[in-house]
């Protein structure tokens, strides 16, 4: 009886199923890091040096760059979002509005809004911002 004696494999042939399995998990998380939900509008907030994080909110009223608004996750005209609000705070009277404006759009803009709100009877506004790099 004359016995075989097995192949030896290459080091590239022990390597190749760790490289397959390593990629696999590359795709897999930049599949799940990808499916975080996305706001309405593209913002880039401004920088803060605050370094505590905002408490949780109910609503986010989100202004882009151009000045289009979206709240709860609907595009909103600037003549609709007082209404809005103000069926908004009837419905949540401790409800807490955070607003997210892009760090390009018009400051002047922002606060003028600001004092909408402030009509409609806004007790407490959380401005977003992102961290100092």
């Amino acid at each position: 009886m004359r016995l075989v004696k097995p192949k030896r494999k290459s080091a590239a042939e022990n390597v190749l199923p760790l490289i397959n399995v390593v990629f696999l998990l590359l795709i897999f998380f930049m599949l799940a890091g990808a499916l975080e939900k996305a706001d309405m509008l593209n913002i880039d907030p401004p920088e803060t040096l605050a370094t505590e994080l905002p408490d949780d909110t109910t609503a986010i009223l989100l202004v882009d760059e151009q000045g289009a608004l979206s709240f709860r996750d609907e595009i909103v005209g600037r003549d609709q979002i007082v209404a809005r609000l103000t069926a908004w705070f009837a419905e949540h009277p401790d409800g807490r509005l955070k607003l997210k404006a892009d760090a390009k759009s018009d400051a002047a803009e922002v606060i003028a809004l600001i004092e909408e709100l402030r009509a409609v009877g806004l007790k407490e506004l959380g401005l977003l911002a992102t961290g100092a790099s």
